[in-house]
């Protein structure tokens, strides 16, 4: 069942364009309207409207496509009847359903007709649907209801747009306050998870960004008692429970506007544990760019969209090579702590797969939009492949005796763990 606010199936399919899919349309707002049967008069009346108003939405950065089950043949024959007795030219490709299965999998096929009733599915720039509407058979549509909807639809993303941004802007400025009262107070702190990525992101896919609700920082257990008074003079309050509970491995604090701080020490618990002490200084504000990979690597089998969405971030705007620089993937080193244990091994080249899978499929939740999915692909592989290669130590192996029959990673509690 098709939801609002979800990507919108994909399909590739014949039309009187020729082959078209929905992702060729990324970018654009796209309006899918679908009609029960050419050369049949409020189906006219329809498809004739859409184009006597396509400049409108042209000027809205909207692209049509219409959509019944007939072939193409006849798409082409009734378009060109429509010609000469209108004088109406229907500039947008139709799509031929001929086997019914884009209106199974948008859920419009009637029951006993074999057509499809008349949808409307509205969808942004990033794929995601953000309207449905379906009409009886014989009932037609308004074009300018769906004009209104799109630009409503068009105006609140703007609005949330800016706020996102405007709220990202403030965290971002948050995390660098604490930073820099940390390194005044002698103090090292640096940042991990989603926000540090959007540091070190900034392609196009940075454009929509995704709502971080915490600051999260890797710390020396060393230093404990001085990171608990950098936040006591940033106003934070310490959640008592919790640093008692796992004082030696993380400390909590809750800010004044209900913001999360999350301190790792010493380690990066989470599926797996990850030792960052000596990497700590590679990067003023960050762990390294290639720690920050692994820490997405490493969830392994529960890895979601959002997680890999993340990793498509780095990857598009990031090199892979041999070198701890800022700005650069460093794969042998990466490669090099997975050839000595054999669960991050596994945990890491199943996420580097499911990532592909991701952006691969016909109905892709994760999107590339720095690099076309084949290139980065080939990149996936390539990382997986180093890491595959790297000549194994004689714990992996002895580990690898046992296989998957024995779990391989930790179970993090969703909610608590999460970074």
């Amino acid at each position: 069942m098709l939801e609002l606010d979800e990507p919108a199936p994909d399909f590739t399919i014949d039309s009187t364009r020729g082959k078209i899919s929905l992702s060729d349309f990324r970018g654009r707002w796209v309006v899918l309207f679908a009609y029960p049967a050419d050369f049949t008069p409020i189906c006219e009346v329809d498809i004739s409207s859409f184009a006597r108003n396509k400049p409108r939405f042209d000027d809205l950065g909207v692209q049509f496509i219409g959509w019944s089950v007939d072939t193409t043949e006849s798409h082409v024959k009734w378009i060109r009847e429509i010609k000469e007795t209108t004088g109406v030219t229907i500039d947008y490709p139709i799509i031929a359903d001929v086997d019914r299965k884009l209106a199974q999998k948008y859920g419009i096929l009637h029951g006993t007709k074999s057509v499809t009733y008349r949808g409307v599915f509205i969808i942004d720039p990033e794929g995601t649907l953000r309207f449905i509407a379906v009409y009886p058979l014989d009932v037609g549509r308004s074009v300018q209801e769906v004009e209104r909807v799109v630009k409503t639809l068009q105006r609140v993303r703007e609005l949330n747009d800016s706020s996102l941004a405007h709220k990202a802007e403030r965290i971002d400025d948050e995390a660098r306050r604490i930073i820099r009262e940390a390194a005044n107070n002698g103090v090292t702190l640096r940042l991990i998870g989603g926000i540090a990525i959007r540091f070190h992101c900034h392609g196009p896919h940075s454009a929509p960004l995704r709502k971080y609700h915490d600051i999260d920082f890797f710390g020396l257990g060393s230093e404990r008692e001085r990171i608990v008074s950098v936040f006591d003079k940033l106003g934070y309050s310490p959640n008592v429970s919790f640093n008692s509970t796992l004082e030696s491995g993380r400390l909590q604090f809750l800010g004044r506007d209900g913001k999360n701080v999350d301190v790792f020490l010493e380690q990066f618990k989470m599926e797996h544990a990850l030792d960052f002490r000596q990497r700590i200084g590679l990067d003023d504000l960050t762990i390294p760019i290639s720690d920050l990979l692994l820490t997405k690597l490493q969830i392994g089998p529960k890895l979601e969209a959002k997680d890999a969405t993340d990793v498509v971030a780095i990857l598009e705007d990031h090199d892979v090579r041999n070198s701890d620089d800022k700005e650069i993937l460093n794969v042998d080193y990466v490669a090099d702590l997975c050839s000595r244990d054999w669960g991050l091994y596994t945990s890491v080249t199943y996420s580097l797969e499911k990532v592909k899978q991701l952006i691969e499929g016909p109905d892709t939740p994760v999107q590339c939009t720095g690099m076309e999915a084949n290139e980065l692909t080939r990149k996936l592989d390539a990382i997986r492949g180093t890491i595959i290669a790297k000549k194994k130590g004689f714990r992996w192996r002895a580990r690898s005796l046992a296989g998957e029959r024995v779990k391989w990673y930790q179970e993090v509690v969703e909610g608590v763990d999460e970074a």
